[in-house]
């Protein structure tokens, strides 16, 4: 088979390296090969994070090459259109959370923050496969913002696209995670499903958006 890749993009402190092995456990467990890469902007919490996760097939190098991701998944606006725009493949998917955090140039007023009319334009010329939601207002009402990583996880195991199912990214949850934090990823989790199949997701040129 094919590596499958997903681009994770986001910025410190929102738990990429946490999906990533999650993913990487996942594929594990049934029996596929994994190899994980991560750069990082900014050392401290905030800089920019990507992880790379290619599943399945021969690799032997852990970085996905522009052009090649079949999913993105976006933990923040901004990174996400940056990453998506180089690493997604045409007609690839996109899962975007749609909570801004802004950067330190932003926060000074040394430079603004793309509209996000914008931003998704940019992104709609490599795919029209684009879900945008505010996955931290649901980790928020799981209990948790810090949990968005589980939210914009449950979107991407709700998508299908995975080569394995979502019970088993829900075995290494419960694995991995310390159970006193279980119950609120898994809340974030099953809400991060549901916002995939909202019936308040809206097709509009293209664009899947939920608000």
């Amino acid at each position: 088979m094919e590596p499958f890749k997903v681009v994770i993009a986001g910025v410190g402190g929102q738990g990429t390296l946490l999906a990533s092995r999650l993913l990487a456990e996942a594929a594990i467990r049934v029996g596929l090969s994994v190899k994980i890469g991560e750069t990082y902007g900014m050392a401290q919490r905030g800089g920019p994070v990507m992880g790379h996760v290619l599943i399945g097939g021969r690799v032997s190098n852990p970085r996905i090459c522009p052009g090649e991701a079949d999913a993105l998944l976006g933990f923040e606006e901004a990174e996400s259109v940056r990453r998506g725009v180089t690493y997604l493949k045409r007609g690839g998917l996109a899962l975007v959370n749609s909570r801004r955090l802004p950067p330190a140039e932003v926060v000074s007023g040394m430079a603004e923050y793309p509209s996000r009319e914008n931003l998704m334009a940019l992104l709609s010329e490599v795919t029209s496969n684009i879900v945008s939601f505010d996955a931290t207002s649901l980790a928020e009402e799981a209990g948790d913002p810090i949990a968005t990583n589980m939210v914009m996880l449950g979107a991407l195991c709700a998508s299908g696209i995975l080569p394995f199912p979502e019970k088993i990214v829900i075995d290494i949850m419960k694995e991995s995670i310390p159970q006193r934090y279980y119950s609120t990823n898994l809340k974030a989790f099953e809400l991060g499903k549901r916002a995939l199949s909202n019936s308040n997701i809206l097709r509009q040129d293209n664009l899947l958006s939920y608000n």
